[in-house]
């Protein structure tokens, strides 16, 4: 549905594809832009790395949204994004659209935030900074024209549900119905559904090649994918993974230019490995990101990173989420993600704006059975060849899985005396260690163990002699 003000309807002259220059659009950025310049509310589904940004931008700019300085803290444009780094990259691509842009976020002070943020059409944003100056009267809504979700499922997974919810009803109750929203995200869970129903009036949905999945999702999630990488899966163990890690950071930085980036699950092991790291690659400056960093060590490390004097960054989920970097070329897993968004998004630093890029799943056995769930959920493009150890480890938890529910060997049901039982001719000397079969025997019967040959399970003297 369009709405009813012609305020938001681009003028005969917004030739949105001026706003380009001589690049090509995107997918998302010619299904996205024209959608908008109607005034039709939109909710894009895309690969991180797509040309999202401007998508959401140039129609802004094409109708003189933002585009002009104003009073105080009283935007135009509101960009809400899940990070620091990400509200920071925005407001950058914002002024190099010639929009006076400023940022709120955590880690500067009240006087850089007033500084930053006043007279500026356009201001990108964390959600709890934005809630917290909204509710005291500091950021002005009345003048609001266009709210953008950015990342939207990571804002969403990452808590900001009700900071969000908060945000939006502050925003059209000061601007009233001729608000228009956009949604731009990387996967399509079913808690973005519900914004959309409750704030979103009959949005456009702009799904660029999504991919099936290799089997079907949770009711309600839909996940998007980096389709332009390649993506591979080696085996490891917790003793070799940080050199292996290495072995191939350093193959890809034999050409200059290009990066790398390592994601781990902590933020101890980032710090200890981007350590380790810079040891064993002499003559590369490793940087770390991580959720202690205060904001000017997280500018600076981004600095280095786009500067080309440091090429390999190693990252926690959190602070590497929305990071645009130039020609990320291998994007490594030291560490399986907790879940298959956050696959996603990591996935997509790479293979960004149609170039190539390789993502690497270094799996270690403890992480076996995680990767496992996560790959069920990932779209099939995203997956890495299924390995001859995967197929054993799946096989392996299928036949346990059997045994625990009663079916193999050791179920103990309908198949007489357990093999675990003691002898019911034993000899007296040997009765202690008889009743401590008994006392085995007595355990429920899906976690008995049956090694036929191994002597495992008998009584007298020689298991005796195995425990010692």
């Amino acid at each position: 549905m369009t709405p009813s003000s012609t305020s938001l309807r681009p003028t005969p002259s917004a030739d949105w594809q001026q706003w380009l220059g001589d690049r090509t659009p995107t997918p998302v950025q010619a299904g996205a832009i024209p959608a908008l310049l109607a005034g039709h509310d939109v909710i894009t589904t895309a690969r991180t790395g797509s040309g999202k940004t401007l998508a959401f931008l140039i129609p802004a700019a094409a109708r003189g949204i933002g585009m002009t300085p104003v009073r105080g803290m009283r935007p135009e444009l509101l960009v809400v994004t899940p990070t620091r780094e990400l509200a920071v990259q925005i407001r950058d691509v914002a002024r190099d659209l010639g929009m006076p842009a400023g940022r709120i976020t955590g880690g500067i002070t009240p006087n850089q935030t007033r500084t930053e943020a006043s007279g500026k059409g356009v201001i990108a944003g964390t959600p709890g900074r934005l809630k917290d100056l909204i509710t005291r009267g500091e950021l002005s809504l009345a003048g609001l024209r266009y709210v953008v979700l950015d990342e939207a499922d990571e804002l969403l997974s990452l808590g900001f549900l009700k900071d969000v919810g908060d945000i939006l009803r502050s925003a059209q109750k000061a601007a009233g119905q001729d608000l228009q929203i956009a949604m731009a995200s990387a996967t399509f869970p079913a808690a973005i559904r519900e914004v959309a129903e409750r704030f979103m009036r009959s949005p456009q949905r702009i799904d660029i090649a999504p991919a099936r999945p290799a089997v079907a999702p949770a009711a309600g999630d839909v996940l998007g994918g980096a389709t332009g990488a390649t993506h591979l899966l080696q085996h490891t163990t917790r003793e070799a993974v940080l050199d292996l890690a290495a072995e191939h950071a350093r193959e890809a930085l034999r050409l200059p230019g290009g990066c790398v980036v390592i994601f781990c699950r902590t933020k101890a092991l980032v710090k200890r490995r981007a350590e380790r790291l810079g040891e064993l690659l002499p003559g590369e400056t490793v940087t770390a990101l991580q959720g202690n960093m205060d904001q000017k060590k997280r500018e600076r490390t981004m600095d280095l990173l786009r500067s080309g004097a440091s090429r390999v960054l190693v990252a926690t989920d959190i602070a590497g989420r929305g990071i645009d970097l130039p020609e990320v070329r291998l994007v490594i897993h030291m560490d399986v993600a907790a879940t298959a968004e956050d696959h996603v998004h990591r996935s997509g630093r790479t293979a960004r704006a149609g170039r190539p890029g390789v993502n690497l799943v270094l799996l270690i056995p403890e992480q076996r059975e995680l990767w496992r769930t996560v790959r069920r959920s990932l779209p099939a493009a995203l997956q890495p060849p299924l390995t001859p150890e995967e197929g054993q480890i799946d096989r392996a938890i299928q036949e346990k899985q059997s045994q625990g529910r009663g079916g193999g060997r050791g179920g103990g049901q309908g198949r007489g005396p357990s093999r675990s039982s003691p002898p019911r001719d034993a000899a007296a000397p040997n009765r202690p260690h008889a009743e401590q079969g008994q006392k085995r025997a007595a355990k429920p019967q899906g976690s008995q163990r049956t090694d036929a040959g191994t002597g495992a399970g008998r009584v007298g003297p020689q298991p005796a002699r195995r425990r010692r």
